[in-house]
């Protein structure tokens, strides 16, 4: 039964779901299996892409990003973003959450992955700032390469 699901056609409709791509959807359509998924909250999330954009760039496959405009800073934040890794790996960063996908192999990666993140956990202080998360990864290569 599980075979025969992975050889329907796509129905892009569940890929986007909410504002951007659903990161679950996303993984079975690229790896054509079920992800196993970790979760993490209360993260500021500007630091955690900081982290992940440097720390694993050699293992970045690609990188999809839902941005929007902020007309007063005049410059493009994040709401979402998929990290595509190497070897069946994904990372999706949103608004103060990491989800981290992986094969049913890989658990000692979301493990280990979610311990890393828990360093960019949000103050009490910090939640109760009005932010903005992130900056597109755009933005980013372009400050890296100046």
């Amino acid at each position: 039964m599980l075979f025969r699901f992975f050889k329907r056609k796509l129905d892009v409709n569940g890929l986007f779901l909410g504002h951007y791509v659903d990161a679950k959807a996303f993984y079975v359509m690229l790896f054509n299996e079920l992800p196993c998924v970790s979760y993490i909250g209360e993260l500021d999330t500007s630091k955690a892409f900081e982290y992940i954009a440097n720390g694993y760039k050699a293992q970045l496959k690609n990188v999809y990003q839902h941005n929007f405009f902020d007309h007063d800073k005049q410059q493009s934040f994040f709401n979402n973003t998929l990290f595509v890794l190497s070897n069946k790996r994904m990372i999706e960063l949103g608004n103060n959450f990491c989800h981290v996908l992986h094969t049913k192999k890989q658990y000692d990666f979301g493990t280990n992955m979610i311990k890393e993140m828990a360093s960019f956990r949000i103050t009490a202080d910090a939640a109760n700032e009005n932010r903005i998360i992130g900056f597109s990864y755009s933005n980013h290569i372009d400050e890296q390469t100046n």
